[in-house]
């Protein structure tokens, strides 16, 4: 009731919006192509979907919903969306066209530490990106979790206790960002606890 309702308003309104925060709303594939084909697609500056589990069938209407945002969109949030490698892979093209992003937060998903890279490679190649909010990767959890965990799972899990995983993590994405020139001016972090959502950097 309450996604009709509200998508019912926003095919009314004269002007377009700008903002558009809908977490923890279930939305379907049929309702990110209704966003992805209305008006305010072109217009977006912040989107927020996280905690709407996304899937195969959910791709093609996010990436054009992303293409019709890629030239105002500033901030954009998918933590929590069971993005997989395979899923994120299919999802990079569409990120980095975003020339305007300046901070991506993509926490709790269940990427591998290869799928992880390839992230911070498409962010990397991001001029205007100056946040990445990104996941534990795989490898740095206590054996047992699911192949493809929830979000809660993956803030439930104890992480290994060794801190080898983690170290060899952020060297990887340091190597990243020293080579695209990157390590002064994007924080990568996947610390959800401590990291400032309200980052600015000068425009």
């Amino acid at each position: 009731m309450f996604k009709s309702s509200f998508f019912s308003v926003c095919s009314s309104l004269s002007q377009p919006l700008e903002v558009l925060k809908l977490p923890y709303l279930c939305l379907t594939s049929t309702d990110l192509a209704y966003l992805s084909c209305s008006q305010h697609a072109p217009f977006l500056r912040e989107l927020d979907l996280s905690e709407n589990w996304l899937d195969e069938s959910s791709l093609p209407s996010l990436r054009r919903l992303l293409a019709q945002a890629e030239n105002s969109l500033c901030q954009l949030s998918l933590c929590g969306c069971g993005l997989s490698d395979s899923l994120l892979s299919a999802l990079l093209p569409s990120l980095s066209s975003c020339q305007a992003l300046r901070r991506l937060r993509l926490a709790l998903n269940p990427l591998s530490r290869t799928g992880l890279l390839c992230l911070a490679r498409t962010a990397a190649g991001i001029p205007s990106l100056r946040l990445l909010l990104y996941p534990n990767p795989l490898e740095e959890y206590e054996p047992g979790l699911p192949a493809l965990p929830s979000s809660a799972q993956l803030l439930d899990w104890p992480l290994l206790e060794e801190s080898e995983g983690r170290d060899l993590t952020l060297r990887l994405l340091e190597e990243v960002l020293n080579l695209r020139g990157r390590s002064r001016d994007l924080l990568v972090t996947s610390d959800l606890l401590n990291y400032s959502p309200d980052l600015t950097v000068d425009e």
